[in-house]
């Protein structure tokens, strides 16, 4: 199983370095409307879990997205 770091360098491209909560889809350019549901995709494939669309579309950064993995993985 890949970490949810990995997977921000896997799809978005971001250097593990430069990954911060508060980065959003217009600090990284590699985060297009693809990116992000291949980045989605592979969160709920990686660490078995799914979310609803209006989690998916409410998450407005990478810490909006690490805290629904975390808080689905306490379930």
């Amino acid at each position: 199983m890949k970490t949810f770091n990995e997977l921000v360098v896997e799809i978005l491209h971001i250097p593990e370095a430069d990954i911060r909560d508060n980065l959003a889809s217009t600090d990284v350019p590699d985060w297009d409307s693809m990116n992000y549901l291949i980045f989605i995709s592979k969160l709920e494939e990686n660490f078995e879990m799914s979310f609803s669309m209006d989690e998916v579309l409410q998450a407005k950064n990478l810490g909006d997205l690490r805290t629904l993995v975390e808080e689905r993985g306490k379930k």
